[in-house]
């Protein structure tokens, strides 16, 4: 007899409960997958080196590019956002040429190790967590070193909702330093934040799909100018999955290198016309007043803000005194089902993050500081019940702008 209708088995109706339970995921990657999305990996596969799969794929393309807000070539790989990054590393650095990678997080120190990793020499300029680099600092330490070819930065360090100005420091660097190439990890900032990639001159900018995208992990994106195509085909190391060449010859014809996954592209063009179509400044705009919203939620219930510079497209905070991070984080997912995220690197069990961009919207909102409120109150914090939502629900009917 099959163990499902065996009636030894006995199941605790607490088991059904946790069973039936919604799980509502606010981390800021993966971000919840948007139903188009589902639809569109759900319907049946095309073949990749048929010319339906073609349209497909130069479609996308053009809906990146309206987003990434460029002309480049922006090439879509079958990896995260970390392979991006690796590829953006391999292909345009060497051994014989050196980078600057600003290190402000987690993911800022992972650039510095995809350097090690490849023996390209790399300085890098550390900030403490919560703080970003400013165009300054970076000036700086590309006028001490002469021989940085690439810079490498966060748009938006979400290991700490930290954001850099990414407009200031791009100016600068094309005005000062116009042989050295800016490369952005892009992955949560783009969706979130204004990222103007010809305006400002970003040389290469890299997107991922789990974010604004709203689709599942397994795709990232990049864009590449004019000179870093030139520094790429300049580039002796060796390369072969991540052969950008090769992929912008074979994608600017519809065709990827090797099998792309192929239902992520579908979920991809998707949703990114979905964006293209909704408006990215209206996006932009939406993402910024659930940011605020949460933030007023939170600190009517104690919380601290940890970035200077706090991006749009998270929120970081620590809890209140005496409140565990870790466990508030474990009891929201217990009681209600609802994911955040916790701290990583140096503030792992310290903080807790909550996501403002991609398939949420303001009723998400209300819905996690409710819970918050709910399991602050549990865990023994002298918490005024409702403070919280009324705070976020006051910011949201406030006017972005006075009237005049």
């Amino acid at each position: 007899m099959s163990a499902c209708f065996d009636p030894r088995v006995r199941v605790r109706p607490r088991d059904i409960i946790r069973r039936m339970r919604r799980t509502r995921i606010f981390t800021p990657g993966p971000t919840p997958v948007a139903p188009s999305a589902q639809l569109a990996m759900a319907s049946p596969l095309v073949h990749h080196r048929k010319d339906e799969f073609r349209e497909l794929l130069l479609e996308t393309r053009t809906h990146l590019q309206a987003l990434f807000r460029t002309k480049n070539d922006v090439v879509i790989l079958t990896a995260s956002g970390t392979g991006a990054m690796e590829a953006s590393v391999s292909n345009l650095l060497s051994t014989e040429s050196r980078a600057l990678a600003v290190s402000a997080g987690k993911f800022g120190d992972r650039w510095v190790q995809i350097c090690r990793a490849f023996d390209v020499p790399c300085d890098v300029l550390e900030k403490p967590y919560g703080e970003a680099a400013s165009a300054r600092e970076i000036r700086r330490a590309l006028e001490a070193n002469p021989d940085i070819r690439a810079l490498l930065i966060q748009g938006c360090e979400s290991s700490t909702a930290t954001i850099h100005d990414l407009e200031s420091i791009a100016r600068t660097v094309r005005s000062r330093f116009p042989h050295v190439l800016v490369v952005v990890d892009a992955i949560t900032a783009l969706g979130s934040q204004p990222v103007e990639t010809d305006a400002w001159g970003l040389d290469v900018v890299i997107g991922g799909a789990q974010k604004a995208f709203a689709i599942p992990p397994g795709l990232s994106f990049l864009s590449l100018s004019s000179r870093a195509l030139a520094a790429i085909r300049a580039c002796p190391g060796p390369r072969f999955y991540f052969d950008l060449l090769k992929e912008v010859k074979g994608q600017r014809r519809g065709q990827t290198g090797l099998t792309p996954a192929v239902a992520l592209v579908q979920a991809l063009n998707r949703t990114s016309r979905e964006m293209v179509e909704q408006g990215l400044d209206r996006i932009l705009e939406q993402v910024e007043v659930r940011a605020r919203c949460t933030r007023r939620g939170l600190e009517a219930l104690g919380f601290r803000q940890l970035s200077s510079a706090p991006a749009d497209a998270l929120t970081a905070c620590f809890p209140p005194p005496g409140i565990d991070a870790a466990r508030l984080i474990r009891n929201l997912q217990e009681r209600f089902g609802i994911v955040v995220a916790g701290g990583q690197g140096e503030l792992k069990g310290k903080i807790i993050r909550i996501g403002h961009l991609g398939y949420f919207d303001l009723v998400d909102v209300f819905a996690v500081i409710s819970a918050i409120e709910i399991c602050l109150l549990e865990l023994g914090a002298p918490v005024d019940l409702g403070a919280g939502i009324k705070a976020a629900m006051k910011e949201s009917v406030t006017p972005v702008f006075s009237p005049g």
